[in-house]
C-alpha cells in the first residue's frame, strides 16, 4: 500500500510539473498573441475548450443520461463564450455500462480525492479518458453517484485532466439539487482558477439551489487565466478589423 501511494505521488507530481511547464509556455504564447492582436487591431475570435463526459453506472444502471447533462454543457459554453471568449466543444459523451466500484462511484473530495488518486482509487476514470494530455487535451467530466460531505463537484486542478460532478446536479426534477453552474465551476478549477469571494462570480465556492445559486460572472484576469491554459485551443486569428 505504501509503495502504491508513493508511486501515485510520483505520478501526480510529474503530471503537475508537466502541466505547469505547459501552462507557462501556452500562457506566454497567448500573451504574445494578445499583444499582436492589439497592435494589429485584429479580432482574435473565440478560443475552443474541448470537453468529454464520462457517465458511470451502478447496479441500477447509468447514473444519468446524455440528455440530462446537455443543459449544463450548454450553460458552460454560454458562460465561457460570453465571459472569456471560449467556446465549449463537447467531443464525446460515454456511458460505462459495467457497474463501477464504490470508490469510483462515491469518491471523496479535495485533499482526500488527491489521496485516493494517489492510491489508485480513481484508476477507472483514467481508463476511459480521451487519448492525449498535452496542449488542447479535453477536460473530462466524470459523473459520479455521490461525493462525500456537502460537495457536489471537485477538481484536482492541474494535477488531473478530469473533474467529478455528482449526478444529482443534472436531475431537473429535483430543484433542491439541480445546479447547472457546477460543471462550469469545476472546469474553471481544471483550468487553474481559484475560488472567488463574490457570490455573483462563477468561482464562488458555494452554490445552494434553488434559492442561492452562484452567479456566472468572470473578472478580466480570470478570463486571461482561462485563455492561457494548456487545455484552451487558441482562436484562428482573422485579419484586422475594417
Amino acid at each position: 500500500m505504501i509503495g502504491r501511494a508513493l508511486g501515485g505521488a510520483v505520478r501526480n507530481l510529474a503530471a503537475t510539473a508537466r502541466s505547469a511547464v505547459t501552462d507557462v509556455v501556452t500562457g506566454a504564447a497567448y500573451l504574445g498573441d494578445l499583444v499582436t492582436d492589439r497592435v494589429a487591431d485584429r479580432d482574435p475570435g473565440d478560443a475552443v475548450l474541448r470537453v468529454a463526459v464520462l457517465i458511470l453506472s451502478d447496479q441500477d444502471g447509468p447514473l444519468t443520461s446524455e440528455a440530462a447533462v446537455l443543459p449544463s454543457l450548454t450553460k458552460a459554453d454560454a458562460i465561457l463564450r460570453q465571459q472569456a471568449g471560449i467556446g465549449v466543444r463537447t467531443v464525446s459523451v460515454r456511458t460505462v455500462r459495467e457497474p463501477a466500484p464504490v470508490t469510483a462511484l462515491d469518491p471523496r473530495a479535495n485533499q482526500k480525492l488527491l489521496l485516493d488518486d494517489m492510491m489508485g482509487r480513481t484508476d477507472l476514470y483514467r481508463r476511459y479518458l480521451p487519448a492525449g494530455s498535452g496542449v488542447g487535451a479535453p477536460v473530462t467530466v466524470v459523473v459520479v453517484r455521490d461525493i462525500a460531505g456537502r460537495t457536489t463537484g471537485c477538481s484536482l486542478g492541474m494535477t488531473a485532466d478530469w473533474v467529478i460532478c455528482q449526478r444529482s446536479l443534472f436531475d431537473a426534477d429535483n430543484p433542491n439539487a439541480y445546479d447547472d453552474t457546477v460543471l462550469a465551476h469545476e472546469i474553471g478549477h481544471a483550468l487553474n482558477l481559484p475560488h472567488h469571494s463574490d457570490p455573483q462570480n462563477l468561482m464562488f465556492p458555494t452554490s445552494s439551489p434553488p434559492g442561492a445559486v452562484r452567479g456566472t460572472e468572470l473578472r478580466r484576469w480570470q478570463a486571461l487565466v482561462l485563455n492561457a491554459n494548456r487545455h484552451t485551443i487558441p482562436a484562428i486569428r482573422s485579419s484586422a478589423r475594417p
